[in-house]
């Protein structure tokens, strides 16, 4: 198998934080939103290359780990754009994975079923069925259910835009395919970026099958642009991992009432009481 290496996208300024941080270090579970993304990025690839931005010395000196490749994206032109920042420092014969640093919640299960379901075409990507995918990118699939396109919201026709099947944005593609696909995307749309999404239609017209891989938990793929989205995945959060001690055998009073920052270890008969 190809080595994997990922690209974390975490330039933005998060604008709707109304915080002097950068939206990649506000925190869930009182570890910063890229550190949840950096866990998932170790355990799935070799090398991992983060794309800063806004308050690019804050979020460096946050992570002090020499495993991390830093690239700045001096100008905020598109995903697209961000992405061939880091491409010259990727190995040509890997496999990419692109993240997000403010998509904290995605499952390394997830990721690696993606990374399987692209190596046979060298291009994959996560969707997700939404019940109301406003904002989202829609995935245009043909008669045969092969994926043609990813139309952005401000992009799409009211035909497209009943589509539910959307784009998370997270993508596994060879290497030496982006490059090749990032050279020919233009600004022609209506944001005037540089679309990572416009590189789907490129591979239909290279004959390439797109491979997707689709969750149903939207939580899973939840980005997180407001406190409100961050307050309401820090309780998605916390419910996963009360799940998870409770099926190992910790008894909690009150699920709802119960928050772990860190990491907890426990033996049997073991009870944990409720605002804990």
């Amino acid at each position: 198998m190809k080595p994997i290496h990922a690209i974390i996208l975490a330039a933005g300024k998060g604008t709707r934080m109304n915080s002097s941080k950068p939206k990649v270090l506000q925190k869930l579970a009182d570890k910063p939103l890229l550190g949840h993304v950096l866990d998932q990025a170790f355990d799935v690839s070799e090398q991992v290359h983060v794309v800063y931005g806004f308050g690019g010395d804050q979020v460096q000196q946050a992570f002090d780990d020499n495993r991390i490749g830093w690239v700045e994206q001096a100008q905020q032109l598109g995903t697209g754009h961000a992405v061939m920042q880091a491409m010259p420092n990727v190995d040509e014969n890997a496999m990419v994975l692109v993240l997000y640093g403010d998509v904290p919640l995605v499952k390394t299960t997830t990721l690696t079923r993606l990374i399987e379901a692209a190596q046979p075409s060298g291009i994959g990507l996560l969707s997700v069925i939404l019940d109301d995918p406003t904002g989202y990118g829609r995935i245009v699939r043909n008669d045969q259910g092969q994926i043609q396109s990813i139309v952005e919201q401000k992009d799409a026709d009211s035909q497209t835009l009943e589509i539910r099947e959307a784009n998370t944005g997270i993508m596994a593609v060879e290497s030496k395919l982006l490059s090749q696909y990032l050279s020919n995307i233009s600004t022609d749309n209506a944001q005037g970026e540089l679309y990572l999404t416009d590189i789907i239609a490129l591979a239909v017209a290279d004959n390439k099958t797109t491979a997707s891989v689709t969750t149903n938990n939207e939580n899973e793929v939840a980005g997180v642009n407001d406190k409100q989205q961050l307050a309401a995945l820090e309780r998605v959060f916390q419910q996963d991992q009360a799940t998870k001690f409770m099926t190992s055998g910790l008894l909690l009073k009150d699920p709802n009432r119960f928050d772990v920052r860190g990491s907890l270890s426990f033996g049997q008969d073991c009870e944990i009481d409720v605002n804990v």
